[in-house]
């Protein structure tokens, strides 16, 4: 029996880690864009205070479901799958997300890759109307531009979602990387630490990912709570990013203040002095901000409709 089992962790291609919180209605989607092999593991973390059973869920297939406490959000979720994981790569997955049809195919394609992470490209959708959406066509163009260019950083630091990439397990578990256990922002500082300590990395020109845009989601929240929580991961990430001389990289704070005026003057001070603590420059890459101004404010209209204040 122990025999069989140490086989099986040492079969499993891929780990596919997926966090739970209110999307039992989507994991069917997602189940289906995944192939049935004993080679990939899925490994649903439910996130609920009361936690969800399988036949909740209602998805006859082998998974494992298993449990974080809602105090640890979705990165404890995430942190909980990578902990349990045993597959040669780890692929992460949000429960109202999918796979693209062909998606498995690109990665089986570099299984054997000599790298600590492969980057691919995503593309987004509203899922009421079948119409594209923008989100994720940043990430694809850090993609496109290194496979232009050569320039690792930028995609290294800048790919901040653990969408379309293949991690190597034995990587993360070397560097003992885990997601940041926070409302907000929980897979920023995780991105950033495994694409600057990756030995290696590859990028390849295929879409592997659908994100798709949901009404009171996490990036549609604007009350202070997810505001602020993302701010801090910003300044922590500048910080680290600092102390590696690599400050030119750092993300923009500065409308995460704008925001919080929305909150109240008392909401705005306190970001005031907390960069001041991490000695944060507000105005870093502002001109970055008032470019894209116009476009920000056409999306914010477009997507009014799911945003939660």
């Amino acid at each position: 029996m122990a025999m069989d089992v140490m086989n099986k962790r040492n079969d499993v291609d891929f780990s596919i880690i997926i966090p739970q919180k209110n999307s039992i209605l989507t994991l069917r989607r997602l189940f289906d864009s995944i192939p049935v092999s004993e080679k990939i593991e899925i490994i649903v973390v439910d996130n609920s205070p009361i936690p969800v059973t399988k036949d909740d869920i209602g998805i006859d297939r082998e998974y494992s479901l298993l449990w974080a406490h809602p105090s640890r959000y979705a990165g404890g979720a995430r942190n909980v799958g990578i902990d349990a994981a045993v597959g040669k790569w780890l692929l992460f997955a949000d429960a109202d997300d999918y796979y693209t049809k062909n998606a498995f195919d690109s990665f089986y394609a570099e299984i054997d890759a000599n790298v600590d992470i492969v980057y691919f490209k995503m593309t987004g959708i509203y899922p009421e109307t079948g119409e594209y959406s923008s989100r994720g066509e940043a990430y694809s163009l850090l993609v496109t531009n290194y496979l232009k260019d050569g320039e690792e950083m930028p995609l290294r630091l800048k790919f901040l979602s653990p969408w379309a990439k293949m991690i190597r397990r034995s990587f993360v578990m070397e560097r003992n990387l885990r997601f940041d256990e926070v409302i907000a922002s929980n897979d920023s500082m995780f991105s950033t630490k495994v694409g600057f300590y990756a030995r290696a990395i590859k990028a390849v020109d295929k879409e592997v990912g659908v994100i798709t845009v949901t009404k009171g989601s996490l990036t549609k929240r604007r009350d202070f709570e997810v505001i602020h929580s993302r701010y801090l991961v910003a300044l922590r990430r500048n910080q680290f990013l600092k102390q590696k001389q690599l400050g030119v990289y750092q993300s923009m704070v500065i409308h995460y203040l704008y925001q919080s005026l929305r909150c109240g003057f008392s909401c705005f001070f306190l970001l005031m002095k907390e960069a001041v603590s991490y000695r944060q420059n507000i105005f870093f890459n502002t001109r970055k901000l008032f470019k894209g101004y116009n476009r920000y404010l056409k999306k914010e209209k477009k997507e009014t409709e799911y945003i939660v204040r």
